[in-house]
């Protein structure tokens, strides 16, 4: 048998496109249920808080004493929301593990649906977001974000499909699908919103009726914006800042896929060649359609080339937009993704049995490599939180903990796994964690009461409490807080602080927990 009728033997019997989707679906679910804890930086943090939506009025806990529920219709509902609902049924870890894999298979589910309302028959491009899937913001804990995404694609998808014939169920399937991408995210959901607009007026653009009725029928999902930006803190420091000084820094982090690389210096190396499958892609398909396949210029844009418009046009704004936007943060990385994935819309497959067998197989031996990678990265940081998590017995009911971090990534490379691991101590026993930054902003569910007194008094205080530990006068709150966690050596002027007016009742390696020598007063 010839090298080219082999390929097309393994393509005819070993990579049957569904039976593979399933296959690489399940190998990307090891990394959540192999070890003990799914390792991100803010994951911790969004269990807790559900957990404290869930049981809030439980008198058990007591959480009733330290929080208020903001019942606001702000973004970042979702995760908290179906966390609290699987925690009737589930503990709050294994509640987080079926979240994630709700989020790892509707991920390539969404993206494949995307590229066939589009054109029918994107089954091997579709493979090229499997390495997307544990993305940085994903690892770093940016659970309703990494959720938006699939829910961008699939409610882009939809309105495609259907934009020709707008009829009233479709119309309130897409509503709901852009309201529920607000609940995930609020930038998803206004690029969302912005996409769609963008996709009718190209698509429609010599049909200007059909294009303003396209426009027009995402007005009810609209709403939610104009309702929520007036009284959030997300424009407090002004419109977002225009700025052209980072596009070099940016350009170099977009050429190098920076945005799957938070565990290891080696998952740079599938960065570069995701990249490089992404360059190649759009050389084919410009040699394809527009050299090839192409006899006159006014055939040379097609529909589908709304797409490579939309996404300069999203490139355009991630190399100029801020970092952040009042207190959200990492813009350009999520930008950057949607822009990533979205150029997969314009490229085009090969025809050849050959062309699709050797770029799945290629595409599938990258994917696994990736996902041995952080099954491998999460095991060695499954091992310190194992470490971090050693005391968690030794914090009793409805006590309160002060954390203090002095090495919050341990051996991670991008994501601080230890920053709000500190809610570990805190799960199934009302315990209130004083380092859960989730309670200063106003987009999340959880905040604490107007009543309550925090270790310093400053808007913010959580970023303190997580980064500059020596700003905090520990003794004078000694009597506010039960137990001080520290994991790492403690600064000099801590550590007298913690010997003055605490008492160390155990120690483990990097891991000390201490109690406070006069009695709580809160």
């Amino acid at each position: 048998m010839d090298r080219s009728k082999w390929i097309e033997f393994l393509g005819s019997h070993f990579l049957n496109f569904r039976k593979l989707q399933i296959f690489l679906i399940l190998i990307h679910l090891l990394p959540i249920w192999l070890f003990d804890f799914f390792p991100t930086q803010d994951g911790p943090s969004h269990i807790y808080n559900s957990q404290v939506l869930r049981e809030y009025w439980n008198p058990e806990y007591g959480f009733q004493a330290f929080y208020n529920i903001n019942w606001n219709l702000f973004p970042n509902w979702l995760s908290h929301f179906a966390l609290a609902v699987l925690m009737i049924v589930f503990s709050p870890i294994i509640a987080e593990k079926i979240f994630l894999s709700a989020y790892v298979i509707f991920f390539p589910v969404a993206i494949l649906y995307f590229l066939n309302a589009i054109e029918y028959g994107r089954e091997r491009i579709s493979l090229v977001v499997f390495p997307f899937i544990y993305n940085y913001l994903l690892l770093m804990g940016f659970y309703n974000f990494a959720f938006s995404v699939p829910l961008f694609f699939f409610a882009t998808g939809y309105w495609w499909k259907h934009k020709e014939e707008m009829h009233v169920r479709s119309i309130v399937l897409l509503n709901f699908m852009v309201i529920i991408t607000y609940f995930a995210h609020l930038i998803s959901y206004v690029f969302l919103l912005f996409s769609i607009g963008f996709l009718a007026i190209t698509y429609f653009y010599k049909r200007l009726k059909l294009a303003i009725i396209n426009v027009c029928i995402l007005l009810p999902a609209s709403t939610l914006l104009f309702i929520y930006l007036p009284s959030s803190d997300l424009l407090s420091g002004g419109a977002p800042k225009i700025g052209f000084s980072r596009i070099p820094e940016l350009l170099e982090k977009f050429l190098s896929m920076d945005i799957l690389i938070s565990l290891g210096t080696n998952q740079s190396i599938i960065a570069y060649i995701v990249f490089a499958v992404l360059i190649y892609l759009l050389v084919h398909t410009v040699w394809q359609e527009k050299i090839i396949g192409s006899k006159k210029l006014v055939d040379r844009f097609t529909p589908i080339d709304s797409f490579l418009l939309l996404f300069l046009v999203m490139f355009g704004l991630y190399l100029i937009l801020p970092r952040s936007v009042g207190p959200g943060g990492w813009l350009n990385d999520r930008v950057a993704i949607l822009a990533s994935i979205l150029l997969l819309a314009w490229f085009r497959e090969g025809n050849s049995r050959v062309w699709k067998s050797v770029f799945s197989l290629s595409i599938v031996l990258v994917s696994l490599v990736n996902t041995i990678y952080v099954t491998y990265q999460c095991s060695i940081l499954n091992t310190e939180l194992r470490e971090f998590t050693a005391l968690t017995q030794s914090i009793g009911k409805k006590k309160i903990v002060l954390p203090f971090f002095f090495n919050s990534k341990g051996k991670a490379l991008r994501i601080g796994i230890f920053v709000n691991a500190a809610n570990y101590y805190c799960l199934n026993n009302g315990g209130i964690n004083l380092g859960n930054y989730e309670v200063q902003f106003d987009y999340f569910p959880i905040n604490f009461r107007d009543n309550f007194q925090p270790p310093i008094d400053q808007k913010e205080w959580v970023q303190k409490v997580h980064w500059k530990a020596d700003e905090i006068d520990i003794c004078r709150y000694a009597e506010k807080v039960d137990y001080i966690l520290i994991w790492g050596n403690a600064d000099k002027n801590t550590a007298e602080s913690l010997a003055d007016c605490y008492q160390l009742i155990s120690s483990r390696n990097r891991l000390k927990l201490y109690r406070g020598k006069r009695g709580n007063t809160f």
